[in-house]
């Protein structure tokens, strides 16, 4: 399927939930790239959003200390903005902790330079790469049979046959297993 890697949204939150929970613990610049990658990558999942994305998202709301923010939808032209949220786990404590290293790490190697590093961390330390993140909230709320049409809107998806297509063949391919069950 593509970069569906077929992640499922609630085991791979808690395993990132997990890792963050233990990154508070350690101390250097070490672990706090990581806390500040697991932050960057729960909020990706929480919202189903694109890793540059998340990336802009923390950035905006570590500099207002906010829960929530409108983030322009990478890959628009139109300069849709979509409503992100940041996870109720992720504290005030958690931003001022990462203050600062973000946006150093922006200006060293730019926005695309930072979705690299995070990307191959990612796929290094867990073996998925970050879009499947997207995909596994995707998945999650099709399963609880939320209609496309609000899936798409709440990714930014412009064009609903994204979400059709892949919620679609998803079920497709579920049913064709089941079926071979009978």
């Amino acid at each position: 399927m593509g970069w569906d890697q077929g992640l499922d949204y609630e085991e791979t939150y808690r395993l990132l939930l997990k890792d963050l929970r233990e990154a508070r613990k350690k101390e250097g610049v070490k672990a706090l790239k990581r806390r500040m990658y697991l932050v960057i990558l729960l909020t990706q999942l929480r919202n189903g959003s694109r890793i540059g994305e998340a990336i802009e998202f923390i950035s905006k709301v570590s500099r207002e200390y906010s829960r929530e923010a409108f983030i322009t939808v990478e890959k628009r032209r139109d300069g849709y903005q979509r409503l992100m949220i940041l996870p109720r786990e992720v504290k005030k404590a958690d931003l001022l902790a990462l203050e600062g290293l973000l946006e150093r790490e922006l200006q060293k190697h730019g926005k695309k330079g930072v979705v690299i590093k995070i990307s191959t961390w990612v796929k290094k330390t867990y073996g998925f790469n970050t879009h499947s993140l997207r995909y596994a909230f995707v998945g999650y709320l099709a399963e609880k049979k939320y209609p496309p049409q609000l899936i798409a809107k709440i990714t930014g998806h412009k064009r609903l046959d994204y979400i059709l297509h892949y919620t679609q063949e998803k079920a497709a391919h579920e049913l064709l297993l089941r079926l071979d069950s009978i």
